[in-house]
C-alpha cells in the first residue's frame, strides 16, 4: 500500500502538492482560530473542545514540518543537480 501510495505521488506535480500544503495549513490556522473562539467554547463541550484544538493543532504542526522538510529536500536537489553538473562540464 505504501509502495502503491508512493508511486502514486510521485506523478502528481510538485506545485500541486506544496499548494495543497498551503491550502491545509491555512484551514488548519483558520481551524484554530475558531476553536479558541468565545462561540467554540460556548457551543462546544469543553473535552470534545480540547481533543478538537489538540488534533488541530498536531495536524497543523505536521503539515509545517513536511512542508519545511520538503522546501529543505528541494534546496538540496537543485544543489546537488547543480553539483554534478559541474562535475560532468570539467575535463
Amino acid at each position: 500500500m505504501i509502495a502503491r501510495l508512493a508511486t502514486y505521488l510521485s506523478t502528481v506535480p510538485a506545485v500541486f502538492i506544496d499548494g495543497l500544503i498551503y491550502i491545509l495549513l491555512a484551514l488548519t490556522a483558520a481551524n484554530g482560530a475558531f476553536l479558541g473562539s468565545d462561540n467554540a467554547a460556548k457551543y462546544i463541550s469543553p473535552q470534545v473542545l480540547f481533543y478538537l484544538q489538540w488534533s488541530n493543532d498536531g495536524g497543523g504542526a505536521m503539515l509545517l514540518a513536511l512542508k519545511m522538510f520538503r522546501s529543505t529536500a528541494f534546496a538540496e536537489h537543485q544543489k546537488s543537480k547543480e553539483t554534478e553538473s559541474d562535475k560532468i562540464k570539467l575535463p
